[in-house]
C-alpha cells in the first residue's frame, strides 16, 4: 500500500511539470513540485493572487535590475483563454503557444513574446517561488521584456491554474 501511494504521488507530480515557452525556442521541462495534490480542495480568490504575483514579480525584476513591467490589459483575454483550455484538458502545457503569441504581437505590436505557466500553487509566493526555482521559468520571469498579462483561473474542484505571459513592446 505505501509502495503504492509512492507511485501515485510521483505520477501526480510527474503530471503536474510547468514549463515555460518562447518564441525563440522552448524552454526546458524541469519539473516544478506543486504543493498541493490533485485531490485537496482549495480556497483561493484568483483576482487577489493575480495582482499579488504581478506586484511579486515585478519586486523580484527591481531587485535584480531589470525594469518593471507595464501591464497589458488587452493580453489578458489570451492568458484566460489558455488557463481555460488547460483546465479542459486537466493538464499544464503550452499548446497553441505560436498562435497565441503571434496574436499578441499583432494586438500590440510586441517583438517578443514568452510565458509560464503553473497550476495548484495556492500562493502569489508559493507560485513565484516555484518559477524561481526553475532556471527557464526565472529566465523567462528576468528577460527583456516590457510588458506583462496574468490570469489565474480555478478548476471544478477550486484549484489554481495560471498563465502569465510576457511580451516586449519597443517604445515608439
Amino acid at each position: 500500500m505505501k509502495k503504492l501511494k509512492s507511485t501515485l504521488l510521483a505520477l501526480v507530480v510527474l503530471a503536474t511539470l510547468t514549463m515555460c515557452s518562447k518564441t525563440e525556442a522552448f524552454g526546458d521541462e524541469s519539473a516544478i513540485n506543486n504543493p498541493v495534490l490533485e485531490n485537496e480542495k482549495l480556497t483561493v480568490d484568483p483576482s487577489s493572487i493575480e495582482s499579488e504575483l504581478i506586484e511579486l514579480v515585478n519586486d523580484h525584476r527591481a531587485s535584480v535590475g531589470a525594469s518593471t513591467l507595464v501591464v497589458s490589459s488587452s493580453s489578458y483575454v489570451h492568458a484566460k483563454d489558455h488557463n481555460d483550455y488547460m483546465i479542459s484538458k486537466n493538464k499544464l502545457s503550452h499548446d497553441n503557444f505560436e498562435a497565441r503569441a503571434n496574436k499578441i504581437a499583432t494586438e500590440i505590436d510586441a517583438i517578443q513574446v514568452s510565458e509560464n505557466v503553473a497550476r495548484f500553487y495556492t500562493s502569489a509566493e508559493g507560485t513565484l517561488e516555484g518559477w524561481l526555482d526553475s532556471d527557464s521559468h526565472k529566465n523567462t520571469l528576468e528577460g527583456d521584456f516590457t510588458h506583462t498579462t496574468l490570469s489565474v483561473q480555478l478548476d471544478k474542484q477550486g484549484r489554481p491554474y495560471f498563465t502569465q505571459i510576457f511580451m516586449k513592446v519597443e517604445a515608439q
